[in-house]
């Protein structure tokens, strides 16, 4: 289950009184630290309501835009979200405040597609050795459904959303919550660059399923068996031949040096 997952809507504490007084100094940013920090400290879970705009600038002793500045570094971070007509609420996505910093950083430090494809070939392995050690008989059950959907997939849209379950289950069968917003993150860039290159001709999808399906089930009956060696060595099978696979579609080399075809993965992929 994706860890920003939306919970049912809480509403505001019935009177808002601030934890810390303003300095001198940008209030809005102040407000924002404040905010940010009740969040991530879970005083305001997900689902919550925030205070009104004008019960917030009474409570900070400040003007409603300096209040609404503060609402956009929230909204910006992924932190908040607001509704409009009925407010500003709590939604801290784990996986969206991760992806967009990841994304921030692969920019600035020019990471290229091959270095990202690697990386994800090594969590997963390490997700699999996990995975043989506690997932659970849902979650194996979960994961062999998993394949026969993406074996019986009627279009690439099915094809690609069965195989970023499987794998997303993978990571979070682990028990490992941060290893598994990673391993999804990459896996989505991984995917959607698949889906690019093979466009939606049915006939190579149905190929690409057929030519990875014994390597998934391998690693499918390894978690199965409670092998946690046998799971990480079929993950990195599995991981090597999806590479090889990738690596022959048309026009693959290109996109592998791209940074522009990069910037656009990372932006699909956030979708997926």
């Amino acid at each position: 289950m994706p860890l920003g997952k939306k919970t049912a809507e809480k509403k505001p504490t019935a009177e808002w009184l601030p934890t810390r007084r303003l300095e001198r100094g940008n209030a809005a940013e102040q407000i924002l630290d404040e905010l940010r920090d009740r969040i991530l400290g879970g005083e305001l879970a997900r689902g919550s309501k925030l205070p009104t705009e004008k019960q917030l600038a009474e409570a900070y002793g400040v003007s409603g835009a300096t209040v609404r500045e503060a609402i956009r570094g929230l909204t910006t971070a992924r932190l908040i979200e607001v509704r409009h007509g009925s407010g500003a609420y709590v939604t801290a996505d784990t996986d969206q405040l991760i992806a967009v910093s990841m994304r921030s950083m692969i920019r600035l430090e020019q990471i290229g597609i091959p270095e990202l494809l690697g990386v994800l070939g090594a969590l997963n392995g390490y997700a699999a050795e996990l995975a043989a050690e506690h997932a659970t008989a849902e979650d194996i059950e979960f994961l062999e459904r998993s394949l026969l959907r993406i074996n019986s997939g009627a279009d690439p849209e099915a094809v690609s959303q069965a195989l970023t379950e499987f794998l997303d289950r993978v990571a979070t069968a682990s028990g490992n919550t941060l290893l598994a917003i990673f391993c999804r993150f990459l896996a989505n860039i991984q995917i959607s660059l698949a889906r690019q290159l093979a466009g939606d001709s049915m006939k190579q999808w149905r190929a690409t399923a057929k030519s990875l399906h014994g390597a998934r089930q391998n690693m499918v009956d390894k978690i199965k068996a409670r092998d946690a060696a046998g799971a990480r060595a079929a993950a990195v099978a599995y991981h090597q031949t999806a590479q090889k696979i990738i690596s022959a579609l048309p026009n693959a080399q290109d996109a592998l040096v791209s940074n522009n075809h990069l910037a656009k993965l990372m932006s699909v992929g956030q979708h997926l």
